[in-house]
């Protein structure tokens, strides 16, 4: 705990992070990672290698948007610089090692930016449209975001008015990257099993509360929280995809 608040006090981010909950929620998943690294290994990996397979087919001399990259972990950084002449990393918030790493590789900028350019006023949602008129962008990625657009933003909320937030939040952000003329990747949780002891499935939830999502290239299983990590008798796990071009 005492790590976690010393995280949420040095953490760079924009102030409607702090304001809204996002970066608690923000430095609460970088804990669960390092209490569940050996579990969370694997899907970080395929993460990695979806948006480099996705990046293959993106003109290097233009600049590679990645969305959601504030703890930088799914994301393949290094090879990323290599192969595009920028690259720019998008989020609320930004991890303090995140920032080490893109000043160290030269030509990777971190951009706070609210992606879903709602969050200040979620009582009508916006269409994001950051970007779309700027013609250097040649790839994008969306990686592991679009099921936490409205985690923080729901709460607080009675079931109905959050998950028609939730909703539309995914839905705005799905059209948002339909709208780029480049490849743009989508990486995104589609389901979310409640599993017991034994190995039995008890539940099964949407996390993206009906918006519907293209057809996968890829699916794998992330274990999100072994069982112990939420409650001693459950283990939370995901269903991921990866879609290689969201706007074929």
């Amino acid at each position: 705990m005492l790590r976690e608040a010393i995280d949420w006090l040095l953490t760079p981010s924009l102030p409607l992070a702090r304001r809204s909950g996002h970066l608690g929620e923000f430095v609460a998943i970088a804990a669960r990672r390092r209490r569940n690294a050996a579990a969370w290994d694997g899907h970080e990996a395929r993460s990695r290698a979806a948006v480099l397979r996705a990046a293959g087919a993106a003109d290097p001399a233009g600049t590679a948007l990645i969305l959601g990259a504030g703890h930088v972990n799914d994301v393949p950084l290094e090879a990323l610089s290599d192969r595009f002449r920028a690259v720019i990393l998008v989020d609320l918030a930004f991890a303090r090692v995140t920032r080490r790493r893109a000043r160290r590789l030269g030509n990777v900028v971190c951009h706070p930016h609210d992606v879903t350019e709602s969050l200040g006023a979620l009582a009508e949602i916006r269409q994001p449209a950051a970007w779309l008129d700027d013609p250097s962008v040649s790839f994008v990625a969306s990686v592991n975001l679009i099921s936490q657009l409205a985690t923080v933003a729901s709460r607080h909320r009675d079931d109905t008015e959050g998950e028609r937030i939730a909703r539309a939040l995914a839905e705005a952000h799905l059209r948002w990257l339909t709208r780029f003329a480049c490849p743009t990747c989508l990486i995104a949780d589609r389901e979310v099993e409640i599993v017991d002891r034994d190995g039995t499935v008890t539940a099964t939830l949407d996390p993206n509360k009906g918006a519907r999502l293209p057809d996968a290239d890829e699916e794998w299983i992330w274990d999100i929280a072994p069982r112990g990590e939420v409650d001693r008798r459950f283990a939370v796990r995901h269903k991921v995809i990866a879609i290689d071009r969201v706007n074929r």
